[in-house]
C-alpha cells in the first residue's frame, strides 16, 4: 500500500513532464507514415552537378554560316495529318545500329535557332528489299516531346541488316515563314559502327519542294553537310594549311599537276576520305564561303609504292554549284588496300575578286570503316617551298584538330550534340524541382522555428504553471495543516478544559477525579499524536478509522452531556470516497460540534449524513441560540473556520436558522473516486 502511494505521488509530481512528452510526440511523429519521395534535395543536387560536369565534356552546337545546302523539304499542307515519307536506299545490304536525324534550322525573333518542319510523330523502318522485310526500328509520338529542338536526334536501335531506311510521318509540324505543314530535314545519317552508310546514297520520297535557289534537294539529305561547325569542346586548336597559288600551274609546281601525298605507314584497307575546309574564324557574317579552300576539282589516288607507279583511282570530285560542298566534304568509294594517298588538285578554289587561286585544308581524314587512320601521318607536297609559308602548316593536315579543337568521328560528334540537347532540356526541370525543394526546406525550417518557439513557450508555460501548482500545493498544505491543528487540537484542548473545570468541582472526591485525570491524559496523548500526524493525515492509520465510525466517535466524545442523534444513509457509497476527503468531512463535523458546544447553548444536536454516488451532504442542526452578530441580527455567512474547511473539501457550506430555534449547517461536496 505504501509503495502504491509513493508511485501515485511520483506520477502526480511528474505530470507536467509527461504532458510535454506526449505533446512533443504527437507533433513530431505523424499519424500515418509519410510515403517516400521519388527524389530528395541531395539527389537533385547530385543530378544537377552530374549534368553540368557532363556538359563540360560535350561538343558545342556551333552554327554554320555562309552559303550551303539546306536539305530536303516535302510539299506544304494546310493541316498536320498528312502522310509523308522519305527513303534512303544503299547500294547493298548494310548492318545498321543507329540513325541520326539532323533538323533544318531557322532564326527566331529572339536571335536563337529552332528546328523547322521537324515531324512531331513518325516511325523509322529498316527495309530489306532482298528479303522483302520491313522492321520497325523506332516510333515517336507527341508524348516523346522531340520538339522543340535545335540539335540532332539520336535514335539508337536494335542491330538490323537492311538495304535502306524509311521514315514515315503521321503528324507534321509547321515551317516558320508561313506556318504551313511540311516534312523537312537537313541530313539523315545511318551508322554501322562509325561509318555513315547513307552518305551519297539514293533518296526516294513521297513529295518534294525544291527551292528555286537550289538550296533544297532530296539528295542533300545524304550529302554529309549539316548546319553545324565541328566544335568538340576538347583538344588543341590548330591553324589550317593554306596557300595562294598563281593561275599558271607551272609557276608553282615541280611537275604538271599539284598534289598532296599522305603516307599511312603500312598498307591499310580504306573506303572513304573526309576533307575539312579551312576554318575562317567564328565571325558573323564570314568573309568566305564555308567550303573555303577546298579544291573545285580534285582526284584521289591510292598506291602501295611511294612513286605511285601502281596507283589506282579512288574517287574524283568536281564542284558544280555552291551547294555541292560544305565545311566537311565526304567522299566514299569501294574498299581499297593502299599505303599512300595522293590528292591531285586539278582546279584550286578561287577567291572572289582575286586573280590568284587558293588551297586550304584543315584536315584530311582517311577512313577505314569510319575510323580515321591518317592521324599523325607524314604529309608531303610538290608545291615549291616558297609557297608554303610555314612547314608546320603542312603537318596540320593530319594533326586531328581544327580551329576549335579535336576532330571527332561524325557519329560521336552528332551524338554529343543530341546528348547536350537532352541534358539542356532536363537541366531547367531539375533546377526548378531543386528550387521548389529549397523553398520547401525553407518553409520547413520556418515551421520548425515557429514550432520550436511554440514548444519553448509551452515549456515555459508548463514550468510556470508547475511552479504555481507547486506553490498552490504548498499553500493548501499549510492551510490544511492550520485547519487540522485548529479543528483537531482545538476540540481536544476544549475537551481538556472542560475536564479540568469538572475536576475542580470534584477535587474532594478522589474516586471521581481518577477517571477525569485519565480522560485528560488520553486527550493530551491524542492531541500530541494529532499534532504529529496533521501534516499528512493519510499516514495516520491509528488516528483515522473511517468516516462513519469517526462521526459516531466524535459525537460520543464531544456530545457526552448533550442529547444527540446521528443518521447516516448510503454507507456503501462511502467506500469510493478517498480517505483524505473522509478525514476532511470528519474534521468539518468536529468543528461544527465545537461551535455548538462553545456558542449555542443547545440541548439537542441532530446529525444527518447522506452519501450519494456523486455527492455527500452533511447536515448538523441544533436547538441553540443560533449565530448572532453584535447587534443581534442573524448572520448571513458561515463561520470562517467552516468556510475554510469547506474550501479545502472543494465543497459548499450553507448556514441557516431553524424555524423552531437554533442553527442548521449544511455541507455539500462531490465524491471523487479513490483512484483520482
Amino acid at each position: 500500500m505504501a509503495l502504491l502511494k509513493t508511485l501515485m505521488r511520483g506520477w502526480i509530481t511528474s505530470c507536467p513532464t509527461v504532458v510535454l512528452f506526449f505533446f512533443i510526440t504527437a507533433v513530431a511523429i505523424p499519424a500515418e507514415p509519410t510515403p517516400p519521395r521519388p527524389w530528395t534535395t541531395t539527389s537533385l543536387e547530385k543530378s544537377l552537378k552530374a549534368i553540368d560536369a557532363e556538359l563540360e565534356l560535350l561538343a558545342h552546337p556551333r552554327l554554320l554560316s555562309g552559303v550551303g545546302p539546306i536539305g530536303y523539304r516535302s510539299e506544304a499542307h494546310d493541316t498536320a495529318g498528312h502522310h509523308e515519307w522519305v527513303e534512303v536506299s544503299f547500294d547493298d545490304e548494310k548492318t545498321i545500329n543507329e540513325i541520326i536525324l539532323v533538323p533544318s534550322l531557322y532564326n527566331t525573333s529572339d536571335s536563337t535557332v529552332q528546328s523547322d518542319g521537324f515531324p512531331e510523330e513518325f516511325t523509322i523502318w529498316a527495309i530489306n528489299d532482298a528479303k522483302g522485310t520491313k522492321i520497325l526500328l523506332a516510333s515517336f509520338t507527341t508524348e516523346d516531346q522531340v520538339l522543340p529542338r535545335k540539335s540532332p536526334l539520336s535514335v539508337p536501335c536494335k542491330q538490323a541488316i537492311a538495304t535502306g531506311v524509311r521514315l514515315e510521318t503521321t503528324s507534321l509540324s509547321q515551317r516558320a515563314w508561313d506556318n504551313r505543314y511540311v516534312l523537312q530535314f537537313s541530313e539523315l545519317l545511318v551508322f554501322c559502327g562509325q561509318e555513315n552508310v547513307a552518305l551519297n546514297s539514293t533518296v526516294s520520297y513521297s513529295s518534294s519542294d525544291n527551292s528555286p535557289e537550289g538550296a533544297r534537294s532530296p539528295q542533300f539529305l545524304v550529302d554529309g553537310v549539316v548546319p553545324y561547325v565541328m566544335d568538340a569542346n576538347t583538344g588543341i586548336r590548330s591553324t589550317a594549311f593554306y596557300t595562294n597559288v598563281p593561275t599558271d600551274p607551272t609557276s608553282y609546281l615541280d611537275s604538271d599537276t599539284c598534289h598532296i601525298d599522305i603516307n599511312l605507314g603500312q598498307p591499310t584497307l580504306i573506303n572513304g576520305v573526309y576533307l575539312h575546309a579551312t576554318d575562317v574564324s567564328d565571325n558573323v557574317p564570314q568573309a568566305h564561303p564555308n567550303k573555303f579552300g577546298l579544291p573545285r576539282h580534285l582526284r584521289i589516288l591510292g598506291a602501295n609504292t611511294v612513286d605511285f607507279t601502281d596507283a589506282q583511282p579512288l574517287t574524283e570530285y568536281r564542284l558544280q554549284t555552291e551547294f555541292d560542298a560544305g565545311p566537311i566534304l565526304g567522299l566514299q568509294f569501294p574498299p581499297v588496300e593502299c599505303q599512300f594517298i595522293r590528292m591531285i588538285i586539278l582546279e584550286p578554289d578561287q577567291v572572289l575578286g582575286d586573280t590568284l587561286g587558293c588551297i586550304g585544308l584543315a584536315e584530311i581524314e582517311c577512313l577505314s570503316e569510319g575510323k580515321n587512320i591518317a592521324f599523325s601521318s607524314e604529309v608531303t607536297t610538290n608545291l615549291k617551298p616558297e609557297l608554303i609559308g610555314r612547314r608546320d602548316r603542312l603537318q596540320a593536315i593530319t594533326d586531328g584538330n581544327n580551329y576549335y579543337g579535336a576532330i571527332l568521328p561524325t557519329r560521336v560528334w552528332l551524338r554529343q550534340l543530341a546528348r547536350r540537347h537532352d541534358l539542356e532540356t532536363q537541366r531547367p526541370i531539375i533546377r526548378a524541382a531543386l528550387t521548389t525543394a529549397y523553398q520547401g526546406q525553407r518553409a520547413t525550417l520556418e515551421s520548425l522555428f515557429w514550432l520550436s518557439c511554440l514548444l519553448a513557450a509551452i515549456i515555459v508555460a508548463i514550468v510556470f504553471a508547475h511552479r504555481l501548482l507547486k506553490q498552490r500545493t504548498i499553500y493548501r498544505t499549510r492551510e490544511q495543516i492550520a485547519a487540522d491543528l485548529h479543528d483537531e487540537l482545538g476540540a481536544n484542548l476544549h475537551a481538556i478544559s472542560l475536564c479540568s473545570d469538572l475536576a475542580n468541582t470534584k477535587i474532594h472526591d478522589p474516586e471521581q477525579l481518577s477517571p477525569l485525570f485519565q480522560r485528560i491524559r488520553d486527550l493530551a496523548h491524542r492531541s500530541g499524536t494529532a499534532a504529529k500526524s496533521c501534516v499528512n493525515l493519510l499516514e495516520s492509520e491509528g488516528l483515522y478509522e473511517g468516516l462513519e465510525a469517526d462521526i459516531k466517535r466524535i459525537s460520543e466524545r464531544l456530545l457526552n452531556d448533550i442529547d444527540y442523534n446521528v443518521h447516516i444513509t448510503g454507507e456503501e457509497n462511502l467506500t469510493s470516497l478517498d480517505p483524505k476527503t473522509q478525514i476532511g468531512v470528519a474534521l468539518f463535523f468536529k468543528e461544527c460540534l465545537a461551535n455548538v458546544i462553545r456558542h449555542s447553548g443547545a440541548t439537542h444536536v441532530s446529525t444527518h449524513l447522506e452519501a450519494n454516488p456523486r455527492t455527500i451532504v452533511l447536515t448538523v442542526s441544533d436547538n441553540g441560540s443560533g449565530i448572532q452578530t453584535k447587534d443581534n441580527d442573524v448572520a448571513k455567512t458561515s463561520p470562517a473556520s467552516l468556510l475554510r474547511r469547506a474550501r479545502l473539501l472543494r465543497g459548499a457550506v450553507v448556514t441557516t436558522d431553524v424555524p423552531e430555534g437554533g442553527t442548521r449547517v449544511t455541507l455539500r461536496t462531490k465524491i471523487k473516486p479513490h483512484w483520482f
